[in-house]
């Protein structure tokens, strides 16, 4: 099966696989979320003990938090991405490989 991708303006990168992930994460939750908007946070330590290192998470936001200009569309799923995590996934991919969302350089 081909790995089809797809790029947001700000250079993320995204498999639809991924989005097709946040769009089941999304409607199997949204039901208790009412207002909110799934806000996704990344950080990469480029130094230190944990140099090289990198997490991920996806959480719920209040839609009053969550800034317009950070909001992007994956796939049917408006997401909210502060500036911070944008600069460390511009020109990485996120994908699902069927169990877990990875990261890719």
């Amino acid at each position: 099966m081909a790995l089809v991708l797809h790029r947001l303006r700000s250079g993320l990168i995204y498999s639809q696989a991924f989005a097709d992930y946040l769009e089941s994460k999304h409607n199997i939750e949204r039901l208790g979320h009412q207002g909110d908007v799934l806000h996704l946070d990344y950080v990469r330590c480029a130094q230190g003990d944990l140099g090289g290192q990198e997490w991920w998470q996806l959480t719920w936001l209040s839609g009053w938090q969550a800034p317009t200009e950070h909001r992007h569309q994956i796939g049917d799923v408006e997401v909210c991405i502060l500036r911070q995590a944008m600069r460390g996934l511009k020109n990485r991919m996120l994908h699902f490989d069927g169990q877990n969302v990875v990261v890719k350089s």
